[in-house]
């Protein structure tokens, strides 16, 4: 600083002083020793006083905090420096910070003469350059910690700067991924999806979400998902700065996912879902080829007594292994599903004729046949199999899945391992039975049910000392229909347990009612269906306590079963066998001889009476084979302390020859057809004991 500068703070010319006034830079002149003599106003304001008071003040208030440039200058040179100080400010109870430039000037023997200093409050300058550096600091923190890969690189692919995990994805060290040519991470195959992405980048500033692979290190492929930003650096280059995220566990969990969505778990085997999805691509393009296509229908025969005889543990060992052995004994471009339970699907997409898909089928159901060996376990099954042809039997995938299972259940009624093909008489039967269950619905609430009863005969009196409740429907347009040709209808559509209900209650009420108008005593048999039996409720309960309220004991009624419900060794059927025991109420075992017909059976439960069956009565004959069956049928259940009952007498030499085996009690028509519960009335308080056909 000259001379000159000095002296224009020395003078009083107003015209200077306003000059320096002007000046945004505080401004001030010391004297040899370090007293500031001279102050513009910007420096009166930076100090916060004015006049001699500020400039006695100045050297306590300045805290020196370090010297860029010290003053350290031979006499008569101009000496230059740079310094920065904190002061502290009372006005605003703070510290400020300032930088001072300081010009030395020296008299003409070489002493110091003033020192002039130019100074500049740069607290707000520091406080965001300390937070820029956090905020650099924090930033690059969060780079190299970031689980995403993150990498800048030029416009021709060079990589510039990338963080570690960035490195764990590719595979290569620092050093060796700047030295990597793009197209050594980034497989050729993108080529043209790069440059679809390129033009993104240079177009909207952006490219991305993208999804490709790169070649690690050790050759692998890793999938990714990219998103990236165009950015100017400094220098008047683009460069891009992308985001890499490794997908591989999200692709993971997609396939699981999508697996779970589409296969069955415990086989492997395409589920419902996607059975329907592959039969419909199928169809289209039989459609397409103009060729046939079959579906076939598998279910098991009685594969729940598989579950209940060996646990459903083994049960799905019997179905792994089925699925394994339908699957070899196919061809690749048959495809094979599990719909659900022990249901299988198959699609047959060529053969020449129906003779190959029964050629087929045959050797299906031969494999399914052989015995399953799990240890010491040897289990045997079978299946029933129903098919379907496209388009000769529907055109559309449900269709056809509808079909083939109509078909399946017509296979199962003719007995066990069989298949059959769908007709268009199924359809019909299908549609009846459609409609039946949705009549059954309505029908208690409209009241369309009413029992009959058919008398019980003791053969050695005549006397009516038992009945059987035969549920009739009274409907609206068909008339009066048995039970036979609706029940099993309601044990499909699960409406035979309400029916099951009103049969008792409604029965219970008619022995009250016979007792009260004074009628003979009698015992009142009620069929109850297996379905009923295998569902764990309180249906029983509600029997003990209508009878506690109509004032009636269990012994007064029987509850007919068939012979498949003894088999079933289900804890829910035994434990409702015993309550049976326990409200005291006989047990009946009907049309006996023509299921399973065990001794074994016969010893576990407590069974009060067995009831032969009409198929054995009606040829009965002197010396005839059904005398013979009949007659071992009679000792047999006298052995074990069981009364017998013999069903369909229509005939006086039914009656004797039956009487002669030993015979307790006999049903028929030559006794009584079923009749409403007034006629019934009537025919107790008559004393009627037999009534011819």
């Amino acid at each position: 600083m000259s001379e000159w500068m000095m002296e224009m703070f020395n003078l009083a010319d107003d015209r200077v002083r306003l000059l320096l006034d002007t000046i945004p830079v505080a401004l001030s002149l010391e004297d040899g020793n370090g007293r500031r003599v001279s102050l513009n106003r910007e420096s009166e304001a930076l100090w916060g006083e004015a006049g001699p008071a500020a400039l006695r003040d100045l050297a306590a208030r300045a805290i020196p905090l370090r010297s860029v440039q010290p003053c350290d200058c031979a006499a008569g040179d101009d000496c230059c420096g740079e310094r920065e100080d904190v002061i502290w400010d009372d006005e605003r109870q703070a510290c400020r910070t300032l930088r001072t430039l300081r010009r030395a000037i020296f008299d003409e023997h070489g002493q110091l003469r003033h020192m002039l200093n130019a100074s500049v409050d740069i607290t707000e300058s520091k406080r965001l350059e300390l937070e820029l550096r956090d905020s650099e600091k924090k930033l690059r923190g969060l780079f190299e910690l970031c689980p995403l890969g993150i990498a800048l690189t030029t416009m021709d692919g060079a990589y510039l700067e990338f963080n570690e995990a960035f490195c764990r994805i590719c595979g290569y060290s620092p050093d060796e991924i700047r030295k990597l040519d793009y197209w050594a991470l980034t497989p050729r195959k993108y080529a043209e999806a790069e440059q679809i992405q390129l033009r993104s980048l240079l177009e909207f500033g952006h490219y991305g979400p993208y999804e490709k692979e790169y070649i690690r290190k050790d050759g692998c492929c890793v999938p990714l998902r990219l998103t990236g930003v165009l950015l100017q650096g400094s220098d008047g280059k683009s460069y891009i700065w992308s985001i890499i995220e490794d997908v591989t566990e999200q692709r993971k969990s997609q396939e699981a996912i999508w697996r779970h969505a589409n296969f069955d778990m415990m086989t492997g085997l395409p589920n419902r879902r996607m059975f329907y999805e592959r039969l419909e691509r199928d169809i289209l393009s039989s459609a397409v080829e103009e060729r046939r296509l079959a579906v076939i229908f598998l279910d098991f025969d009685n594969f729940k007594e598989i579950n209940d005889a060996f646990g459903h543990d083994k049960g799905d060992e019997v179905l792994r292994e089925a699925a394994r052995r339908l699957k070899s004994h196919l061809r690749e471009s048959d495809v094979i599903g599990r719909l659900s339970g022990d249901e299988f699907t198959l699609i047959l997409r060529s053969f020449r004729d129906d003779q190959e898909i029964d050629n087929v089928v045959q050797r299906l159901l031969a494999t399914l046949s052989e015995p399953y060996r799990f240890g010491a376990d040897i289990l045997h099954a079978s299946a029933s199999v129903g098919i379907a042809v496209y388009p000769d039997d529907g055109a559309a995938a449900d269709e056809l899945i509808r079909h083939a299972d109509q078909a399946m259940y017509e296979a199962k009624a003719q007995g066990q391992g069989r298949f059959s093909h769908f007709h268009r008489e199924l359809q019909e039967e299908a549609s009846h039975r459609s409609r039946m269950a949705m009549e059954l619905r309505h029908a208690l609430v409209e009241k369309q049910f009413r029992l009959y009863y058919q008398p019980i005969v003791a053969l050695d009196s005549g006397e009516v000392l038992k009945a059987e409740a035969l549920l009739r429907w009274e409907h609206p347009r068909l008339g009066l229909i048995g039970g036979g040709d609706f029940i099993p209808v309601a044990e499909q559509a699960g409406s035979i347990h309400a029916i099951g209900q009103w049969v008792f209650e409604e029965a219970a009420n008619q022995v009250a009612r016979w007792d009260r108008a004074g009628c003979p005593p009698i015992q009142l048999g009620i069929n109850r269906s297996p379905v009923e039996f295998r569902r764990p409720d309180n249906a029983l309960d509600a029997w003990t306590t209508q009878l506690a309220q109509l004032g009636l004991c269990g012994s007064r009624f029987v509850v007919e079963i068939t012979e498949g419900l003894l088999v079933e060794q289900t804890p829910v059927v035994r434990g409702q066998l015993e309550q049976l025991g326990r409200i005291g109420s006989g047990l009946a075992l009907d049309d006996f001889g023509t299921g399973y017909s065990s001794l074994s059976y016969l010893r576990k439960f407590d069974v009060d009476f067995l009831k032969i069956d009409r198929s054995f009565v009606q040829g009965l004959a002197p010396g005839s084979e059904d005398l013979a069956l009949c007659e071992a049928m009679i000792v047999m259940a006298e052995k074990l302390g069981i009364k017998v009952i013999a069903e369909g007498i229509e005939t006086e030499q039914q009656r004797d020859l039956l009487a002669a085996a030993g015979c307790h009690f006999g049903q028929g028509y030559w006794f009584g057809r079923p009749m409403p519960a007034e006629a019934f009335t009537r025919r107790l308080l008559q004393g009627k004991g037999v009534v011819s056909a």
